[in-house]
């Protein structure tokens, strides 16, 4: 009975740290933002992964907006996306140096490659992500990875989506879900850069 409960106690406790150690990755990003810290967030950022993130997700606007619009998951559709990444590189390469991330991140705005044509938004800090309580009630926390709002308390449209994936023993920024106006506006960018 005694190692039963032990047992309970350290999978609790395990559960516990486990969950602490992802919130405190996000105002550890918070942090290494505000500081401009450059080394830190190339140590906490999955670059591989956050390119590819956001190159799908400005692909998928584009085929939207150019018509070419495709039935969502379909074989035909992740194919052009693969495709289409080579046409949105050129723009996500801006995007996602450490310089330009931790503007993108602080701003809300990408204005390394859309010179200021859309309204800057609230960045991430330790501000936006707020009090715990708002963070445990905006954020999901499953197996390997942490999802949070940022800002918390806005809506979809005026707020990015930040994903942390757990590998090698710590959480690294893996995704940012690109508001609706910002993917059109990157979109479009890459609809005049073909022309």
């Amino acid at each position: 009975m005694r190692l039963t409960a032990g047992i309970g106690v350290a999978l609790v406790a395990l559960w516990l740290a486990y969950a602490t150690s992802a919130y405190l990755a996000a105002y550890r990003l918070a942090d290494m933002v505000q500081t401009r810290d450059v080394t830190g967030l190339s140590e906490h950022v999955d670059f591989p992964a956050l390119r590819q993130s956001i190159s799908e997700q400005i692909v998928r606007k584009y085929l939207q907006l150019t018509g070419k619009d495709l039935r969502p998951g379909s074989i035909a559709e992740q194919f052009a996306v693969g495709v289409g990444a080579a046409i949105a590189d050129p723009i996500v390469a801006k995007l996602v140096s450490p310089e330009a991330l931790i503007e993108f991140l602080q701003n809300g705005t990408a204005s390394s490659v859309l010179q200021d044509r859309i309204a800057p938004m609230q960045g991430l800090s330790a501000e936006a992500l707020g009090s715990v309580w708002r963070i445990l009630v905006n954020s999901e926390l499953g197996i390997a990875r942490f999802l949070i709002n940022v800002p918390v308390d806005k809506p979809a449209t005026e707020s990015f989506r930040l994903q942390f994936c757990f590998a090698t023993w710590k959480w690294r920024l893996c995704r940012v879900e690109l508001p609706e106006p910002l993917q059109i506006a990157l979109a479009q960018e890459v609809i005049r850069n073909q022309k």
